[in-house]
């Protein structure tokens, strides 16, 4: 069952009686959408504890949470990882040892207790949940997420969360929130394996990460051979040719499919380092160069590129300046 709220402006009080629903008797719920609502940290901490009660009732966790659009404050990270955990909630403990709580505090986010990666491991929910069980996709965009506050979330959500897509655009992280990214998904779990180990859709749009935050986060995607990628979204990110040449170098030895990164300044340099790296991604059927002030030679080269790539079914070049002849 799917439940779709988005855009409807129920605000801390709606949310606050929808929590009460969540640990109703509704085993079927597998999807919630409160996207775009006007909730404000408090009635984000009501969700957390209609989670944290459902799962303590031994109900199945959620497959599918959209947030985006409203407000994730610091607590709200921490407690939400932790009530979007397979593991029973009583169970869960911080660094110190002391067992973690939910409160409606607000406080500041730096030096707070969150549980590691390593701490969550091995955890086996009241209704022996396997790897298959539990949260497969996260919406956060728009959400004023701070870099600490999505450490302390992923972390609650243990190493072995079967989280297969992540979309966190829009955020402002800059370079400094793919740097908090990249330290968690270059965590290891206790039996060495990557964290979140089914992660293979993530969506970085519009964060400012520049050249640098890029291919930090890229490099970090690329460690993780274990993990294939097949969709990655960086548009809107003030990316320049350096930004398109980590990401080409380093991303080739995962099968991507899509890969969007509109709305950045790669230029006619950035493009033929994109047009030259396309024939060693077979698999590569939708690209997105929209809007990133290529002219005529970047997309003759592109062209060139792509008489050999039949993989790709949908490629996006609106809002580039070229005449006729770059088009042909």
């Amino acid at each position: 069952a799917v439940i779709n709220l988005s855009f409807t402006d129920i605000g801390d009080y709606g949310m606050e009686t929808l929590s009460e629903f969540l640990y109703a008797d509704n085993a079927a719920l597998k999807t919630l959408d409160v996207g775009f609502c006007n909730i404000s940290p408090r009635g984000m901490m009501s969700l957390c504890q209609g989670l944290k009660k459902r799962n303590m009732r031994c109900l199945p966790p959620l497959q599918g949470l959209i947030i985006s659009g409203n407000t994730i404050s610091c607590e709200v990270a921490v407690q939400l990882g932790i009530a979007l955990s397979a593991e029973p909630v009583r169970n869960k403990r911080g660094r110190d040892g002391r067992r973690l709580s939910f409160t409606n505090n607000d406080d500041d986010c730096e030096g707070r207790d969150s549980p590691t990666a390593s701490q969550s491991n091995g955890a086996t929910s009241a209704y022996k949940s396997n790897l298959s069980d539990g949260l497969k996709l996260l919406y956060m965009g728009s959400t004023s997420i701070s870099p600490e506050s999505l450490n302390a979330l992923l972390s609650g959500l243990g190493p072995s969360c079967p989280l297969q897509e992540l979309r966190l655009q829009s955020n402002r992280m800059g370079p400094k929130g793919a740097t908090r990214l990249v330290e968690f998904l270059e965590t290891k779990s206790d039996n060495r394996q990557p964290v979140l180990p089914k992660l293979h859709r993530l969506d970085m749009s519009y964060n400012e990460l520049g050249d640098q935050g890029t291919s930090k986060l890229t490099r970090a995607i690329s460690k993780r051979a274990k993990v294939n990628m097949t969709e990655v979204s960086l548009s809107g990110n003030y990316m320049g040719s350096k930004g398109i040449e980590s990401i080409m170098n380093k991303l080739l030895q995962h099968k991507l499919i899509t890969l969007n990164l509109d709305n950045n300044s790669i230029g006619d340099q950035g493009c033929q380092l994109v047009a030259a790296s396309l024939p060693s991604i077979g698999t590569l059927t939708r690209l997105n160069l929209a809007f990133n002030d290529i002219g005529c030679r970047g997309v003759a080269t592109l062209m060139r590129s792509l008489v050999g790539c039949e993989s790709i079914t949908s490629l996006g070049l609106s809002g580039n300046v070229m005449r006729i002849s770059g088009a042909i």
